[in-house]
């Protein structure tokens, strides 16, 4: 139990060290969560729920921004938007069933879509 603790912050620590080369990545509040959380699976998937939540939110505002505003390519853009969706499904699914594994592919899709939400951002600067 100690050791998915230890193993858990520590990949908290990895992951959220590495967000910060996003242009936005996870929110603030997110970040001080999972700090909160002090590695209990059941808090910290409460955070990355509501994390999601707003990630999701924020990717499809700026995938339909940049669709919209790509005109013409949206095609194309709708294909590479697919192919990142199976990206996601084959980087974060494990086969694993534990409560550890179901909460760390909870947080690498969250990652992921922060990522994605700002790759399409960062396409049409002053857009909030």
């Amino acid at each position: 139990e100690n050791m998915k603790v230890w193993t858990f912050t520590l990949l908290g620590m990895l992951t959220l060290g590495s967000a910060q080369v996003w242009a936005n990545g996870v929110s603030q509040g997110y970040t001080q969560c999972m700090n909160n959380s002090y590695g209990k699976i059941s808090q910290s998937q409460k955070c990355i729920k509501t994390e999601q939540k707003a990630q999701t939110k924020r990717l499809k505002k700026h995938y339909k921004a940049y669709v919209k505003r790509s005109t013409g390519n949206a095609s194309n853009i709708q294909q590479q938007h697919q192919l990142w969706e199976n990206r996601v499904k084959q980087r974060c699914y494990l086969s694993t069933q534990s409560d550890f594994a179901t909460l760390q592919r909870a947080q690498c899709v969250l990652l992921q879509t922060a990522e994605r939400a700002d790759y399409y951002q960062g396409q049409f600067i002053g857009i909030k």
